[in-house]
């Protein structure tokens, strides 16, 4: 018996856990960054990629303090446009036709107005990338475990807000040593009240 063998990339797929700022392409990075004039570390430079370990405290913190800068470098509406972009094509080429990108809007919502008006701008970006690339982009909002319960809370409003309009999920990120899930468990009770 012979079996037809196809080339990985062209088999359908669907990547369902993909953390919005760690979907940034390097060279999108590098770029943001010199626009905004963000002077980066070695780690994210010349000693790209990092070696980082997260089975201690201090790998873990390494981990997120670079995560957290290269956040730090997505500060316009045309950058979150790139980034979804970029993510719909990179998915694209790897022959994915579904895309769940994961946000928690609350660490954006400084410089982008809010977190209603970031989530209206990343849905919106979602729209524009499926469109332009065939992937079907959606979004889960993600509140971080190392935060308040109550932020969760407004997240889980927000999601529920925006179910069928490019939400699909709501989910807890961040390390999970910390924020004991248990604490969090009336965020994913059915949410009532608008954001």
């Amino acid at each position: 018996m012979t079996v037809a063998r196809r080339p990985l990339e062209t088999l359908p797929k669907a990547h369902l856990h993909l953390h919005f700022t760690g979907s940034m392409r390097h060279a999108t990075v590098l770029e943001l960054a010199a626009e905004q004039g963000l002077r980066l570390p070695e780690a994210l430079t010349d000693d790209w990629p990092p070696h980082l370990s997260t089975a201690d405290e201090k790998g873990w913190f390494r981990f997120q303090r670079l995560y957290d800068i290269a956040r730090s470098a997505l500060r316009t509406e045309d950058g979150v446009r790139r980034l979804v972009r970029e993510a719909a094509e990179d998915d694209a080429r790897e022959g994915s036709r579904w895309l769940e990108i994961q946000v928690d809007p609350s660490g954006y919502a400084a410089a982008f107005g809010g977190i209603t008006a970031f989530t209206d701008l990343v849905l919106d970006a979602a729209r524009e990338a499926s469109e332009s690339t065939g992937v079907q982009v959606q979004t889960v909002i993600a509140a971080n475990r190392t935060r308040h319960p109550l932020d969760a809370r407004t997240l889980a409003r927000l999601a529920a807000q925006y179910a069928g309009r490019g939400v699909v999920g709501f989910g807890l990120s961040n390390d999970e040593r910390r924020g004991e899930a248990l604490s969090f468990a009336k965020a994913f009770e059915s949410p009532t009240e608008p954001v």
